[in-house]
């Protein structure tokens, strides 16, 4: 039995690539769909990775540099918000899954892009600040090309 393919992005900037990569490595470009794209949607699986990301966001008090109030607004499951409920659990500086999460989906999907990616070769994949670092860069890399400065892009 052959896995499900996951959906890849038909137009932009990350065309070719698949949504949940996209989700994992830059929610920000996720977020700017949501707000500039009316028809723009997630599936239900690629929907509760955005969910998880985005609480883990909050939870871990992740600093990103777009408005992580407008990433909030498209979360779909608001109890598990409300309550900063995600599979990913600090582990000493290192995010891991909760040991009753690890065969879900959402874990599934980042287990995939760790291995088929190499973003990280241990078990245990970077505290997921650090894991979203990419995604981070990406906006600050966007702001200096809009010749945003030092202060617009890091508010000090």
């Amino acid at each position: 039995m052959s896995e499900k393919q996951d959906r890849i992005l038909s137009f932009g900037k990350y065309k070719g690539q698949e949504i949940k990569y996209i989700i994992l490595t830059h929610i920000g470009y996720i977020m700017w769909c949501f707000e500039n794209l009316q028809w723009f949607k997630l599936t239900d699986e690629e929907q509760e990775l955005y969910d998880a990301i985005a609480i883990s966001i909050r939870k871990y008090d992740c600093q990103m540099t777009f408005p992580v109030e407008l990433m909030y607004k498209y979360i779909k499951n608001r109890e598990a918000f409300e309550r900063l409920e995600t599979p990913f659990i600090d582990n000493n500086g290192y995010t891991a899954f909760k040991k009753v999460d690890k065969d879900n989906p959402i874990c599934k999907s980042v287990e995939k892009y760790i291995t088929s990616t190499e973003l990280h070769k241990r078990l245990l994949f970077p505290d997921l600040c650090s894991g979203l670092l990419h995604s981070m860069n990406k906006e600050v890399d966007r702001a200096y090309c809009n010749g945003e400065t030092d202060e617009d892009i890091f508010d000090y």
